[in-house]
């Protein structure tokens, strides 16, 4: 399925001289990583029936809420994030606000493992943000507020980061998208003053970066792309970058996309040239080669946001790791593993790794090795992606579902609809009879003792298997009264599937926690609590393992919410709790506070 007979010399640490690199080599590259600066941004999501047109008025795609979920991302942050699953630290430097925008945000790259040591907090900074609006036939309408980052010129780099760089860079990677040009060069130059590698992604066209993006002029484009060692422009921003440096469009056109490579190279005095095109192939060019690589097997393309991100965060962890291509083999070795991992990316939701990305890129890519660079760098703190020294010890799988269950609660409320459990939760308060809740399987076991927690404070509260109620339970539900809620993981558990369709028969309000958007369950039942099932990682892609550590602690957060609504206090859960340690325990406490 993927040609990597010739993979490898991609794994080896090539012994080889680094004079036509300005990476640094040897001791030198001890406790340095590889810092990048540019967008960091805050994505938040909304279903929309249609973008207005100016003027009019549009509807978000449901009535009952308008912020679907809010994800992390930008250019610079997003290829930071795939490098450090290669097992190449990374630190993003950045200017962010000291609120709560700027705390979700430094928090997931800590999640990600990107080094957030190096990002400026102020209360006089403000926090990126993008507002995504999806259609219902998938096209999407973005509004971007870039905030401080749109305020790093030369002199906040100077000021901000260059002695960062000078003490602390393998490698610099910076982008044409957000920052100001004059930022742009900064950076460049403040790695050549280091003496290290630097990286350019030409992430929009020239003429988009002086007129739209307003980030300066064309002319600094030209010195920016000049300046850099690697330049990484998609095919419409090379095409219009060789345009207007040559200023010939026909021969432009003329030309193969091999040849606008090595004129790239050539004109831009590159050493390195990525030229990517979606589906079709990336085309790689050094001063004396060129190779078009084909792209990457995908078995599913859900989201190509960060298609082009991903594909850079390859290329770094082979410069990272192995230094310049010497070879056409080496060229064409480091097109697949960045072909790679733009194909993983598209196979999740975001432009970020997810809980799964590993296990998708190496799937792709087999023979990659994924541990971390041999640096002496700062530790990074343990995450998903950078796998610690026990990965070799018989305790390597513990640690790893350790982490990807504490990741994947960490991300938990920053996906929830708010006001969608604002609807469970007000309804679970106004039931006036019964609350009963189903399941089957793992996931009927979660209910379960989420029923006899709420019958502890004092609720009308069972559990009833999903499969009893087609045998006979029906009888004991009353509609417009008793409320039930089922969860089910996939949201498309056949016994749960026809309880829910009887009982909606009988005018009964439904419930559903579920990790499937757009599951049976879901159009089902009244109201709808989802979480994101994308983001957790269980053995063999289905065990149920995270997801019924969701499962409870969305069940915890309803009980506490309930509790605090309908005043539940110690001497009400006494009265019904009044045996075992518990029992004890809340006996003396009352005692005590009397």
């Amino acid at each position: 399925m993927h040609a990597f007979s010739h993979f490898g010399p991609v794994r080896q640490k090539l012994a080889r001289s680094l004079s036509c690199s300005p990476l640094l080599s040897g001791t030198a590259q001890k406790n340095r990583l590889v810092l990048g600066c540019g967008s960091n941004v805050i994505d938040h999501i909304y279903n929309v029936k249609v973008v207005p047109a100016s003027g009019g008025k549009g509807f978000f795609l449901s009535p009952f809420r308008a912020l679907e979920s809010k994800l992390i991302g930008g250019v610079t942050l997003n290829h930071l994030a795939w490098a450090t699953l290669g097992g190449v630290p990374t630190g993003l430097l950045a200017l962010q606000g000291a609120d709560e925008l700027g705390s979700f945000l430094r928090s997931h790259l800590k999640d990600l493992g990107v080094r957030t040591d190096f990002i400026q907090v102020d209360e006089k900074f403000a926090t990126s943000q993008c507002h995504v609006f999806i259609q219902e036939d998938g096209e999407r309408s973005i509004l971007m507020a870039p905030a401080t980052t749109s305020c790093i010129d030369e002199q906040a780099v100077i000021k901000y980061f260059d002695g960062y760089i000078q003490e602390n860079a393998s490698m610099v990677t910076t982008e044409i998208s957000q920052v100001p040009l004059s930022g742009v060069k900064a950076l460049l130059d403040s790695a050549k003053k280091a003496n290290v590698l630097s990286v350019l992604d030409l992430d929009i066209p020239p003429s988009v970066a002086e007129n739209e993006a307003k980030l300066g002029s064309i002319a600094e484009v030209i010195e920016c792309v000049r300046t850099a060692d690697v330049l990484k422009p998609a095919k419409a921003a090379a095409e219009e970058l060789l345009t207007i440096m040559t200023g010939d469009s026909q021969r432009i056109k003329a030309m193969s996309h091999r040849e606008k490579a090595a004129e790239l190279v050539r004109l831009c005095d590159s050493k390195l040239v990525a030229i990517t095109n979606g589906h079709e192939p990336s085309i790689l060019a050094t001063p004396d080669k060129v190779v078009d690589v084909a792209p990457s097997h995908i078995a599913k393309v859900l989201d190509t946001t960060g298609a082009g991100d991903a594909y850079l965060g390859g290329l770094i962890t082979i410069l990272a790791k192995n230094g310049l291509p010497n070879t056409e083999e080496e060229l064409r070795n480091l097109g697949e593993v960045a072909n790679g991992f733009g194909a993983s990316c598209v196979q999740s939701i975001g432009g970020v790794p997810v809980s799964t990305s590993r296990e998708t890129l190496k799937k792709i890519l087999p023979d990659i090795d994924l541990l971390p660079v041999n640096s002496t760098a700062p530790e990074i703190p343990p995450h998903r992606h950078t796998p610690s020294t026990s990965l070799h010890t018989t305790l390597s799988q513990f640690e790893e579902s350790l982490r990807n269950d504490a990741l994947a609660a960490n991300s938990l409320a920053g996906g929830l609809d708010m006001s969608s459990v604002e609807e469970v939760i007000d309804t679970l308060d106004k039931c006036e009879g019964q609350l009963l809740v189903s399941g089957v399987g793992k996931s009927g076991h979660v209910g379960r003792r989420f029923a006899s927690s709420l019958g502890s404070i004092g609720l009308a509260s069972h559990f009833i298997h999903a499969t009893d109620f087609v045998h006979g339970d029906l009888g004991i539900v009353k509609g417009g009264r008793d409320v039930v809620m089922f969860l089910s993981h996939s949201g498309n558990t056949e016994e749960c599937v026809r309880a829910a369709y009887h009982l909606g028969a009988r005018g009964v309000c439904t419930i559903i926690i579920t990790g499937g958007r757009d599951s049976k369950l879901a159009k089902l039942c009244t109201f709808s609590l989802f979480y994101n099932k994308d983001c957790l990682w269980e053995p063999f892609g289905c065990l149920p393992s995270t997801s019924l550590v969701i499962q409870e602690m969305l069940c915890n957060a309803l009980l506490c919410q309930i509790i605090a609504k309908k005043n539940v206090n110690k001497d009400v859960y006494k009265h019904n709790h009044p045996g075992g340690s518990i029992g004890r325990l809340l006996s003396q406490s009352i005692n005590t506070c009397t």
